[in-house]
């Protein structure tokens, strides 16, 4: 899962871009505001992923950010 995820700072001020390379998903976040400011947007369509799927992604997503980026979420 290591190499799954990818974050780099985004163009756009105070802001980080999570990608799950697998999944073809990206979060934006602001600085130190994850739970508050977090926005998914699909880079393919995700219709072949259930619900239950899609969740379990963004889940897995958080929790990479916050064993290996705490101090960029929160």
């Amino acid at each position: 899962m290591e190499n799954r995820f990818k974050l780099e700072k985004s163009v756009q001020p105070n802001k980080w871009v999570c990608t799950d390379t697998e999944n073809k998903i990206v979060c934006v976040f602001e600085n130190h505001r994850f739970n508050d400011t977090q926005q998914f947007t699909p880079l393919e369509d995700v219709n072949h992923m259930s619900p239950t799927q899609l969740a379990r992604t963004v889940n897995e997503m958080g929790d990479w950010l916050f064993k290996n980026h705490y101090n960029k979420i929160f």
